[in-house]
């Protein structure tokens, strides 16, 4: 193929416009990735009422269905409802239809109780009273958002969970300062409007014999009544529920919280017992659904206005007349809470909060202008402003340093701040000016007593560039801000949820103690809507660097792309120098270094992936085993709390054996290897000593577990136990990291005989979590996959644990079978054949070596880790055993030759050992001469577990190979049978 200038001149000018568009792109800002992380909270004790049932051999425990989901539509019944007019609370409007929080709730009943409803009073001149009289007199079937009193209670059945709270309140017109709250000596003939037949009428009596006030009662039949005679002057206030929202009021007094119910007739309990079982599924599945009701209804709307007493308006009054502006004090070094910006001006999430909160009092200020930590830290001490906006709640510290502390109005959490691949510190780092911990909590949180102090966040970012076991504390929104700004990514960010920083203003005890009051109504009154829009200010990526190597560090595959093409224009230029006669081989070579390229890239992808995932999941446990062996080491050997921090450490490793399980599987990329080594056992033994390790799973997301074991037969079969233990929990945790929290998992097992000398079990797992979409379910069962969803962000995983299930599933002549639907949930089940084994032969087997001692035999034990001795020799010592150490193959070679011949029962042998390995050794104890050399059992103990490992034992000449972490009870068994059989 020939080609003319004119073609190679388009091909070389494609190539510069094609590095010019790349450059161009990594220079002006393609989306920056801040990584930081959050520590999960601590274990949360199960808040069900009723008991689990955590046995396999246990009664069925009855559980819910998913609304049409298995088994459809589960009841057709009519109900008819109550359905009174309250904005916000019930709702009909004829363009939109039925809204309200009673309605929606309603709406969660009916996808567990199937029932269709008729509306009664929606569109009807339909007073409250008379839709009671009706519910009694058995007309209506239902009514809702009711208070119990015991008046009611004896004419209608309430239901056993209340769907709401709500406070009888008093509101006026916005802006009406005739009536001052608190001030109810003013209050004497105020004329309230109540709704006929409420217990508000009763409430507002007793409050105003409480309180020495008399009131003239108006009463009307709906709340429509009430808000039309507010606006036309015929009362000065009405009297209703905190659950109802109304236009242009304000909060006058609020008091006797109840809570509101459903109820029906005396005659109708069985409708009752449906909707309280519905009730409890939704407390127990939808546990979040009363609060996003109450945010969907409620946040935002309604009364915001600030309702002072006529001595706090008072004193307002003379503050804005006598001109009065207070001096505010914030740390200029506290980003995004409190800094200065690009101006030299306060700014930040507190600067803005505290500022609109004193606008809405209408008080005047201005800030105290400081530069540094040490200019804020003087200025706090010697009293130069009138409130510190940005205190730590601390009632010793604002009192020493002679302070008021006002109510909260900003809360977050303490976060850890330490190098990624760090877990242990010698250097704890604070700054000059921090009030977030003292001492006390230092020592809680760290292993050293090393504190060093330095002036700012940046000197804190640059001290852990050189320092990378120090770590930092600071509240969460600064902990980000500070992992943002470190370029290569080095710095992680764990939430340490257990420590709450609550921040509030302090008041200089020289302004008096009467802004208090003020200050804490002004506080909690800001509207949620409004702290909402000036937390959404300060994002996180306004403070991330726009540097390149920030980018680069973010973006590693642009890097490789950006180093590749100039390398492609780079022999491209040589190829238009040395001229057409090695065109064509150069084109050759471009096309292989292409797909060259594509298939690195590939493999890159895959073993990042890969690496990312299994370093994200063993972190987990092994954080687990590190900080509560430290504990145990703290705590001294007599502490009453080691015995219960073991066990968990024991959970911990298991969970963490399975994932190193996963990943030996793998021993090529995409490629699962699997052998079988089965042995005599008890399936349902099996199976039901998984039972702890998946209850341990479960509690740490507070997952309900339902087990249910029936019709199993009791044969002793032929299992590889490690194997069905590391399908099965896989299974397992799947279920519970894709449920949500505070969710349902239930676990059936079932076996049955399907000809002679064969018995099938089957084990259903099924979740009601997030489910998998129909297009990942076509390549689940493909090695490192996983659905990139935005609500499994904090699901990390290898993307390797169905392509194991299904290998073992497979081995063990079974097969698995998935079902899922997005955002409803998964059934697993799994199915695993097995050959039944004769009792006979089980008892014979036990008789000849499992039953007998080991008392007085000497084991040699060949092994260069010191903790793996110790661990061995403390299993042996317990069964009596003599053990000879040897610290490498060529001393364990040594002292066999040196021992009399049948002095030793057996040797165990390490494989990776410095002088001679354990291969080596083995080999060379064979070939001896030695009478014994041929018969004297070698078990290896190593920690290569590959399947090609054990058969490079078996060729040197090993009877056996066990794997590291060391079983107790394998250990002995396999050493008696090879000295008894």
């Amino acid at each position: 193929m020939r080609v003319n200038n004119s073609l190679r001149s388009k091909i070389f000018k494609s190539m510069l416009c094609l590095l010019t568009v790349i450059i161009m792109t990594v220079s002006f800002g393609l989306p920056q990735t801040i990584r930081y992380s959050k520590a999960a909270p601590p274990e949360a004790e199960k808040l069900d009422d009723e008991p689990v049932e955590a046995n396999f051999y246990g009664d069925i425990v009855p559980s819910s269905d998913i609304a049409n989901y298995k088994n459809g539509k589960t009841g057709t019944r009519t109900v008819k409802v109550g359905y009174f007019m309250i904005d916000g609370f019930q709702m009909y409007d004829e363009n939109y239809g039925y809204s309200g929080y009673c309605y929606d709730y309603l709406q969660k009943i009916r996808t567990y109780t199937g029932w269709d409803y008729e509306y009664i009073g929606d569109d009807e001149d339909i007073a409250f009273s008379d839709l009671y009289r009706m519910t009694v007199e058995g007309e209506i079937d239902l009514i809702g958002g009711i208070t119990w009193t015991q008046e009611r209670a004896d004419k209608l059945i309430f239901c056993n969970v209340p769907i709401a709270m709500e406070y009888t309140t008093i509101f006026v017109k916005n802006g009406d300062t005739t009536f001052l709250a608190g001030d109810y000596s003013k209050w004497r003939g105020i004329r309230l409007g109540i709704v006929r037949g409420t217990t508000y009428v009763d409430k507002v009596r007793d409050f105003a014999e409480s309180n020495y006030f008399t009131y003239k009662g108006y009463y009307y039949d709906s709340d429509a009544d009430l808000i039309a005679a507010l606006e036309n002057g015929d009362i000065d206030a009405f009297v209703s529920g905190s659950s109802h929202n109304f236009p242009g009021v304000s909060i006058l007094a609020q008091f006797d919280p109840s809570y509101l119910f459903f109820a029906t007739g005396l005659d109708n309990s069985d409708l009752m017992d449906s909707l309280n079982h519905a009730l409890s599924q939704i407390e127990t599945v939808d546990a979040g659904f009363k609060e996003s009701l109450m945010s969907k209804y409620y946040q935002g709307n309604g009364t915001s206005n600030i309702t002072f007493t006529s001595t706090e308006k008072l004193y307002l009054d003379s503050l804005i007349t006598n001109n009065r502006t207070f001096t505010l004090l914030a740390n200029p070094d506290n980003c995004p809470l409190s800094y200065l910006d690009e101006n030299g001006k306060p700014s930040g999430i507190l600067v803005d909060m505290t500022t609109s909160i004193l606008d809405s009092i209408g008080l005047s200020y201005e800030f105290y202008e400081v530069s540094d930590r040490f200019e804020y830290i003087n200025a706090y001490n010697e009293h130069r402003a009138d409130i510190v906006i940005d205190f730590i709640s601390d009632f010793g510290r604002s009192e020493m340093g002679g302070y008021y502390e006002c109510d909260s109005y900003f809360d977050t959490s303490l976060a850890s701040v330490h190098n990624d691949k760090e877990y242990s510190y010698d250097t704890i780092v604070k700054r000059h000016g921090d009030g977030i911990f003292n001492d006390s909590i230092l020592q809680s949180l760290s292993d050293t007593d090393n504190v060093v102090f330095l002036d700012s966040l940046e000197a804190t970012r640059r001290y852990f560039a050189a320092h990378p076991k120090a770590c930092t504390m600071l509240p969460l929104e600064s902990a980000v801000v500070l992992v943002g700004q470190e370029e290569t990514n080095a710095l992680v960010a764990e939430d340490i949820s257990y420590r709450n920083l609550r921040f509030c203003m302090a008041i200089n005890s020289s302004c008096g103690n009467f802004l208090i009051g003020i200050f804490n109504k002004a506080c909690n009154s800001f509207p949620q809507q409004k702290r909402a829009e000036i937390i959404s200010r300060y994002d996180i990526d306004n403070y991330t660097p726009k540097t390149f190597r920030a980018f680069i560090y973010d973006n590693p595959m642009y890097g490789f792309v950006v180093i590749v093409s100039g390398l492609v224009i780079f022999f491209l230029v040589i190829i238009n120098h040395i001229g057409k006669r090695n065109r064509r081989k150069v084109e050759e070579l471009n096309q292989k270094l292409s797909t060259a390229l594509d298939g690195e890239k590939k493999a890159s992808e895959a073993k990042k992936r890969f690496f990312s995932n299994m370093s994200h999941d063993m972190r987990t446990p092994l954080n687990g085993i590190l900080g509560l062996t430290r504990s145990v080491i703290r705590n001294g050997i007599n502490s009453v709390n080691n015995l219960d921090y073991l066990y968990k450490i024991e959970d911990s490793a298991n969970y963490l054996e399975l994932l190193i399980n996963d990943s030996l599987a793998m021993s090529n990329l995409g490629r699962v290897e699997i052998e079988l080594n089965p042995q005599m056992c008890d399936p349902g033994q099996v199976f039901d000593s998984l039972k702890n390790v998946a209850l341990t799973f479960a509690k740490e997301r507070d997952i309900r577990i339902i087990l249910r074991r029936k019709e199993i037969v009791n044969l002793s079969t032929m299992i590889d136990y490690s194997r069905l233990e590391q399908a099965i929990l896989n299974v397992i945790s799947n279920a519970v990291k894709f449920s949500r929290k505070s969710g349902t998992i239930e676990i059936d097992l079932t076996s049955s005989m399907i000809d002679d000398g064969k018995v099938e079990y089957t084990l259903s797992v099924q979740d009601h979590g997030i489910g998998m979409s129909s297009d990942f379910q076509k390549t689940m069962f493909d090695a490192y996959t996983q659905e990139d969803r935005g609500e499994m962000t904090d699901h990390a995983g290898t993307g390797i644990g169905l392509s194991v299930v299904k290998s073992i599933v497979e081995k063990m002549n079974g097969r698995i079978d998935i079902k899922s639907k997005e955002n409803i949930g998964t059934i697993v089940t799994l199915v695993f054949v097995f050959d039944v084994c004769a009792g006979a032969m089980l008892d014979d087997l036990q008789e000849d070596y499992e039953q007998k001692s080991l008392e007085g035999k000497t084991v040699l034990y060949c092994e260069d880790n010191e903790l793996n001795m110790d661990i061995v020799c403390a299993i042996l010592e317990s069964e009596n055993v003599k053990v000879e150490k040897a610290w490498n193959g060529k001393e364990g070679l040594d002292t066999y030759t040196n021992l009399p011949e049948g002095s030793l029962a057996a040797i165990l042998m390490d494989i990776r050992m410095p002088v001679m390995d354990g291969l080596t050794a083995a080999r060379a104890i064979r070939n001896s001469g030695r009478e014994d050399s041929k018969t004297i059992p070698i078990i290896a103990v190593s920690a290569n577990a590959f399947e090609d490992d054990k058969k490079a034992s078996k060729d040197a000449g090993m009877n056996s190979h066990l794997s590291k972490p060391v079983d107790p009870k394998l250990l002995i068994s396999e050493i008696k049978k090879y000295i008894y059989i």
